[in-house]
């Protein structure tokens, strides 16, 4: 079977539109990621928490998406993709916020849009350290939590 020029072209056209395709698609999956980051930094000295610490995020979208468990790195920060959650709650084991919430009630919800356009900083009450919001990052004012608050939870 002999395959003519006109009709060679017609295919090398339809393959490069395919290979366009598919190319359009993974990048426009890749511009939609909403890459939030949080720090989690000690109230008291200022310093970054350890790496290491398993820190919780829960997401309020109503689809049923699944809790996240990540650890923190050398600069005490996790790094999540919100996947089109409009808020979220993070909870570090093992510390307690720096007057955020009174400890027990449930976690407050972020925004992931105020993050990612302006940053967000936490209340701290357990020391006199201030920060900056920087943009697509909340910084989280912590303690180690006591045994007694360890124990209630």
């Amino acid at each position: 079977m002999k395959i003519s020029a006109f009709s060679m072209r017609a295919l090398c056209a339809l393959l490069n539109m395919a290979v366009i395709a598919v190319l359009a698609t993974a990048l426009s999956a890749y511009a939609t990621a909403q890459l939030v980051s949080v720090q989690f930094i000690s109230g008291r000295s200022g310093r970054v928490v350890k790496k290491g610490v398993r820190v919780w995020v829960h997401f309020d979208n109503g689809k049923g998406r699944e809790i996240l468990d990540l650890r923190t790195d050398s600069q005490g920060v996790i790094q999540f993709d919100a996947g089109g959650a409009t808020t979220f709650q993070v909870s570090a084991v093992g510390f307690v916020p720096c007057g955020e919430q009174p400890i027990g009630v449930p976690a407050r919800n972020y925004s992931v849009e105020d993050v990612l356009k302006h940053g967000l900083l936490t209340k701290n009450e357990c020391g006199t350290l201030h920060s900056e919001p920087l943009r697509g990052r909340l910084s989280y004012f912590v303690r180690p939590a006591t045994w007694w608050e360890l124990f209630k939870n």
